[in-house]
């Protein structure tokens, strides 16, 4: 499986000439990252710097050795310096590792590293271990009191091979408990969506004593402190400091190279907030983003089905696209129904097209519906999310799929890449698509100019009110799908805020880890007028103000600004356009009457249905 993102893709362990590092290799060697090993060699003042070569030679065998001991590859480089410390410093401004990792024997016994206030100016990410650490950890404990070294804590815990995580935050006892501290609120908002991490508030009057006792039961314990805790001499914090000689366990000590604020309020509460939200949306960009090359086993994927005793719906929504949907769904068929039978249907649901749309499809033999007929006791609305949502009603599959029918350039993959990590995976329940969208210009095409909306509308709205849901590259995209019982559940917008109400709705009532996206390569259709696409955008907008009422439990929006005043420009004047533009949302499907018996379903004993 391709990895979209590390939490660490550059780390870099020193080792000083004569010094053991094997402890500080060995955690490098558990990380999912490039490990990169700069050898050190000092030289004393007044001696040429040639002095050092043979001191080179062997720290280079004793780098060999290192490497393929612990399987990181000869990336590797020696320097030979008068000053190993100023090297070092110099070798991170140049390079700018993402961790650079000591070996805490190293520090205390070679005389090149026995310096705290070094370390406290490193320059990077810093973590100190004392172990031995194994090459299985089953339980970590992170002690958390919030700011920027705690969550390097938590990174580095949750980059480590799969296991359990036990957060405990110590608070005073004269803490008011319904109150989190400002410090630690970032963390509080994330730690919920995390199920690796068991998580507990606890009172303390001692909390480095509370600290060793919960490290008996742990196989290694990491720590944010203050880079003068890990150093020796006056500078050091024996409390914090000697939990890397007193803990029953190995130790991580880490410091991350953001200073800690003297106080958390203001700017740097808010920054707080907002880098420990990356934590959560790093990990879910990671593990919950597939490639559609991973899924082009078309036979497995049956199988898979089958054996999940699984029915799977395609329905494409249409407008005026004689052009385009034909190609669409004779490609789909023969792929994804005839060769490989991955598709129980495909249904084609029209707009009311005023060209041959729905003849094509009839003629193709798959079922075609104008979705302004269907359910007519709920009216007729205009719109592509109109469209989703009466989908649902006249399709069968467990799993419902959706792609555009004006896709230029179709290929099964925006089938199957949508349907992957949904026969992959019991846990996800919603599944968007992404791709690289060029954008025309007359004869100039530009590869990645397309997705305007996307990243001058959505994305920065996304990453304003929903931080949680911004590592989702592209919201907007018309080829998404997801399991009918998850589907069932959410609100429709009936307009372009379809997508948007849906990205939301899914994260909201299942959580992070319920959402994927895939890579679905590259995407090219008809890239409609700047007009047309502020509109797009206006649209959205109010489906995001709509989401943020309900969110905040009052008005945002009132009902006079649904009017959108476009300027249009002819014979040498401008005037306005006023349009109105409100949109519209559709109950969850589940809610219908006519639904729940169409699909069996019954009323549970919380009041709604299943």
């Amino acid at each position: 499986m391709k990895r979209w993102s590390r939490p660490f893709p550059i780390v870099l362990v020193p080792v000083f000439e004569g010094c053991p590092s094997e402890d500080s290799l060995a955690l490098a060697g558990l990380l999912d990252t490039t490990v990169r090993l700069l050898g050190l060699v000092q030289v004393a003042e007044g001696m040429p710097l040639s002095g050092g070569s043979a001191a080179a030679r062997e720290l280079r065998k004793v780098l060999r050795k290192y490497t393929a001991q612990h399987r990181l590859g000869e990336n590797f480089q020696v320097s030979v310096s008068f000053n190993a410390w100023q090297d070092l410093r110099q070798h991170i401004r140049a390079t700018r590792p993402d961790l650079v990792i000591f070996d805490w024997n190293a520090i205390q016994n070679c005389q090149a590293g026995g310096r705290g206030d070094a370390l406290a100016n490193i320059g990077a990410n810093l973590a100190v271990v004392r172990g031995p650490i194994g090459e299985k950890v089953a339980r970590s404990l992170v002690p958390l009191r919030g700011g920027p070294h705690a969550q390097l804590a938590l990174r580095l815990a949750l980059a480590l091979p799969t296991h359990q995580i036990s957060a405990v935050h110590l608070r005073s006892p004269r803490e008011t408990p319904t109150e989190t501290p400002a410090p630690f609120r970032g963390l509080a908002r994330i730690l919920p969506s995390l199920p690796e991490v068991r998580y507990e508030m606890r009172p303390s009057e001692d909390p480095l004593a509370e600290i060793r006792s919960l490290a008996k039961e742990a196989d290694l314990l990491i720590i944010g402190t203050p880079a003068r805790a890990m150093g020796t001499g006056q500078q050091a914090e024996p409390a914090a400091g000697g939990l890397l000689e007193t803990s029953p366990c190995p130790v991580i000590m880490v410091k991350s190279e953001r200073a800690e604020p003297h106080t958390f309020t203001g700017a740097e509460a808010e920054r707080s907030g907002s880098e420990a939200i990356s934590i959560l949306v790093d990990k879910w960009f990671a593990e919950n983003t597939y490639h559609a090359s991973e899924f082009d086993n078309l036979a497995e994927l049956v199988k898979l089905k089958r054996a999940q005793n699984l029915t799977i719906s395609l329905a494409l929504p249409a407008l005026n696209e004689e052009e385009t949907v034909g190609t669409v769904i004779s490609t789909v068929q023969k792929a994804l129904v005839e060769k490989y039978p991955l598709l129980d249907e495909i249904v084609l649901i029209d707009s009311n097209s005023t060209d041959r749309t729905r003849e094509i499809g009839r003629e193709l033999g798959v079922p075609v519906y104008i979705h302004q007929e269907l359910l007519p006791q709920y009216g007729a609305r205009a719109g592509k999310g109109e469209a989703l949502w009466k989908s649902l009603y006249v399709t069968r599959g467990d799993i419902v799929v959706w792609i555009d029918s004006d896709i230029v350039n179709i290929h099964p993959r925006f089938v199957y890449g949508v349907l992957g990590p949904l026969l992959h995976d019991p846990r996800v329940q919603f599944v968007k698509g992404f791709y690289q969208r060029p954008l025309r210009a007359g004869r100039k095409v530009t590869a990645a100019g397309g997705g305007r909306v996307t990243e001058l509308t959505a994305r920065p709205l996304f990453n304003l009110f929903y931080p949680e849901l911004s590592g989702v590259i592209q919201p907007l995209s018309g080829e998404y799908g997801g399991r009918r019982s998850a589907l069932e559940q959410l609100t429709f917008y009936s307009g372009y805020g379809v997508e948007t109400g849906l990205l939301i709705d899914a994260y909201e009532k299942f959580g992070l880890r319920a959402i994927a996206q895939v890579d679905l390569l590259e995407r090219i259709h008809h890239n409609q007028s700047l007009q047309a696409l502020s509109k797009m955008s206006f649209v959205i907008i109010q489906t995001m103000l709509s989401k943020l009422e309900k969110r905040f439990q009052r008005p945002l929006l009132e009902e006079v600004n649904k009017s959108m005043k476009l300027i249009e420009y002819q014979n040498g004047a401008y005037y306005l356009n006023v349009q109105e533009l409100a949109e519209l949302e559709r109950t969850p499907m589940i809610e219908l009457p006519e639904y729940c018996q169409r699909f069996a379903r019954t009323e549970r004993a919380d009041g709604g249905r299943a």
